[in-house]
């Protein structure tokens, strides 16, 4: 492994490449499609790197104009940090060991884990703006493991909606779901009082991926007038704790998720509560794997 200081020169974006002069010598680095896709946005010339790369370099061609040239280059292990000077500031676009702290906390907690999904009415085609439309919760799923990561309890099931508008086409159509299909669905009540059994029983750190599910759930609270069961600090958002760690300023889809471990994406992809709930339960060991391994 080698580790290398300096200042970005010039990049070669399509073959994800860049050089950095070191002791007078031009030296290439290249990256991953994954790594190349994590920290696009910092990469310009004049951004000063800390990284650790491979020892052993490998042939690769160059693209200048009409020109190409052959290179030697190393493959980038991970960067340590990334920062910008300027004559009046230095702006850090990314510092590994800050956020390994973070992520380390997050990722190793101890106790009970809970990989929830929640799935919402949408409202109807005939939508316009200015009319007013509240989501409700209708499909949830979760899966509850122990510290060791046995999953111990897995359940999913429709709820009936306060507001039966929201049961339209549109939501039918998106969740592939038929109005047949709620007759036997649990009141809202009902699953509030499951999922409060749950939480004072096992007291599991509840993972989502994205903040809409909390932001539904303590909606639903208010419209069926219940005590909230979970507070903010009950969650943690994976999403945006993969989204600090890489550096990403957009939003990451769960399934994509899956690139960031050089794992192929599945094919089905259906809106379903606790097949959604188990990819976030995936994405979460394979990105506690990746990081521990590190």
């Amino acid at each position: 492994m080698q580790i290398v200081y300096g200042v970005i020169r010039r990049i070669y974006l399509k073959e994800r490449i860049f050089e950095i002069k070191i002791r007078n010598k031009i030296q290439f680095f290249y990256l991953t499609r994954s790594q190349m896709k994590q920290f696009n946005v910092y990469l310009q010339p004049g951004l000063f790197v800390h990284l650790k790369c491979r020892e052993n370099q490998s042939h690769h061609v160059i693209s200048n104009g009409r020109r190409k040239t052959k290179i030697l280059a190393n493959e980038v292990v991970n960067f340590v940090k990334m920062i910008r000077r300027s004559q009046s500031k230095m702006t850090v676009y990314f510092d590994l060991s800050t956020i390994r702290r973070g992520v380390q906390s997050v990722l190793n907690k101890k106790g009970y884990r809970m990989f929830l999904d929640l799935e919402f009415t949408l409202p109807p085609y005939s939508f316009q703006g200015g009319q007013e439309f509240v989501a409700e919760i209708v499909q949830y799923g979760f899966y509850l493991e122990d510290e060791n990561g046995q999953v111990i309890l897995k359940e999913q099931s429709l709820i009936k909606p306060k507001y039966h508008s929201g049961l339209n086409l549109r939501t039918y159509k998106f969740l592939n779901l038929r109005k047949s299909d709620f007759r036997n669905a649990l009141s809202f009540r009902t699953f509030y009082n499951r999922l409060k059994y749950i939480i004072y029983r096992y007291q599991p750190t509840i993972y989502v991926w994205g903040k809409n599910d909390i932001k539904v759930l303590e909606k639903a609270y208010e419209l069926h007038k219940l005590k909230p069961i979970t507070v903010r600090m009950n969650f943690i958002n994976l999403m945006q704790i993969m989204k600090n760690y890489y550096g990403i300023k957009t939003d990451i889809g769960l399934f994509n998720a899956f690139a960031f471990f050089d794992e192929e994406i599945p094919e089905a992809q259906d809106h379903d509560a606790l097949q959604d709930a188990m990819i976030t339960r995936n994405i979460y060991h394979l990105f506690k794997q990746s990081f521990n391994s590190q």
